[in-house]
């Protein structure tokens, strides 16, 4: 058995960022950029109004201005401004040769087919953004490496981008064993319990934009144990399998990998809950027996899958954050605790109902709370790591 520092330092050093791929600019968020993006164009690429208004020469501004044209929004007309006239002009529209302001149109009166500027603070060149305002030519517009997000989209298209290099998300297989489980949706016979760590893993999976995703089911027979996690290791990158990890006369996981010739990276570790994790390889692939109790399912999800996941994906690993307990706890085994817990002003609490099969708490829960095996009482107001909720 391994302590949980040494099984997160196996899991890092056997995980490596993945190759990247060309996917289309509108579904790539949550993707690490691998290229950084240059524009190739100047924003805007034309002199344009900030304003609904009148392009004027500042010069003229004192003056009775004949309205000369109108130039929209997505006009193509080629006009040059002629001396005391204005054009009216509209916000995101071109201005006109010869015009070196824009004056709002609540700061003029109509006089027929003429203006008056009825304002005394305007200055020469306001309301005009001139070409590269927003970015120049042959600028990088966003950095590789960054995490695209919603925002981002909406700046590629402005760059007239389609698509991009990104790294690309590991596929990801799930193997459900148990002969007890039942889907969601059907009636429960004597001993069964519904299903519900498919959903939970896909849920996770899918929060972190991986959407090549497999789910399989096992009975607890050595045989067909096999037969799923060798489909599940022929198309996938990593692999999570629930239940069947322990060492029962059923549980069968860790040596159905053995035969199939993962190599064993460790089986158990000083923790709870989720004590009978397994982790193993093969070739490039990640291979984790998961403890079947749900909350054992989040909780190896967290600490040892999602940044597994982010190795893969390119994305930077942070450390924890910090909280102080909000009462006193004591362990009663000297084990590495993962508390669900609630987080909010710097200060933790433990909630009720941290047995390993209760989801329940979760309701409440944002985060993990971390208690090392090294100490087994903690005070209120001792300061532990935190980890949250993605």
């Amino acid at each position: 058995m391994v302590s949980v520092n040494e099984a997160r330092q196996a899991v890092l050093s056997s995980s490596s960022i993945q190759k990247a791929v060309e996917r289309a600019m509108d579904s790539s968020v949550g993707y690490v950029l691998s290229e950084s993006i240059v524009s190739t164009i100047n924003i805007p690429s034309f002199r344009q109004s900030s304003m609904d208004g009148y392009a004027i020469r500042f010069a003229d501004k004192d003056s009775i201005l004949t309205l000369q044209d109108e130039l929209p929004a997505g006009s193509a007309k080629q006009v040059t401004l002629s001396p005391l006239s204005c054009i009216k002009v509209f916000t995101g529209g071109p201005v006109p040769d010869g015009a070196d302001t824009v004056v709002q149109k609540e700061k003029v009166t109509l006089e027929g087919n003429a203006i008056r500027i009825n304002a005394g603070d305007i200055e020469t060149g306001v309301n005009i953004r001139l070409p590269g305002t927003e970015i120049k030519k042959g600028v990088v517009a966003i950095p590789a490496g960054i995490i695209i997000q919603p925002m981002h989209i909406g700046f590629m298209a402005s760059l007239g981008i389609t698509n991009i290099s990104v790294i690309r998300k590991p596929s990801v297989a799930i193997v459900i064993t148990g002969n007890e489980v039942v889907q969601p949706g059907n009636m429960l016979g004597p001993g069964q319990i519904y299903e519900s760590n498919s959903f939970g893993l896909k849920s996770c999976l899918q929060q972190l934009h991986i959407d090549h995703i497999k789910i399989s089911y096992a009975k607890d027979d050595l045989k067909e144990t096999e037969q799923k996690i060798a489909m599940a290791l022929k198309d996938h990158d990593l692999v999570l399998i629930t239940g069947g990890v322990s060492v029962g006369d059923h549980d069968h996981v860790a040596n159905a990998c053995m035969t199939l010739g993962i190599h064993k990276h460790f089986h158990g570790v000083k923790q709870k809950p989720g004590k009978p994790l397994f982790f193993g390889t093969k070739e490039n692939k990640l291979i984790f027996g998961l403890p079947g109790n749900p909350a054992s399912v989040m909780s190896c999800f967290y600490q040892y899958v999602l940044p597994a996941i982010h190795i893969l994906s390119g994305i930077p690993l942070s450390a924890p954050l910090k909280a102080k307990l909000a009462a006193l706890f004591e362990k009663k085994a000297p084990l590495c605790f993962f508390l669900k817990g609630f987080v909010a002003n710097g200060e933790a609490v433990v909630l009720e109902g941290q047995a390993s099969f209760q989801l329940s708490p979760f309701v409440q829960a944002n985060c993990w709370i971390e208690l090392p095996e090294t100490k087994t009482i903690f005070e209120k107001g001792d300061e532990v790591n935190i980890h949250p909720f993605i």
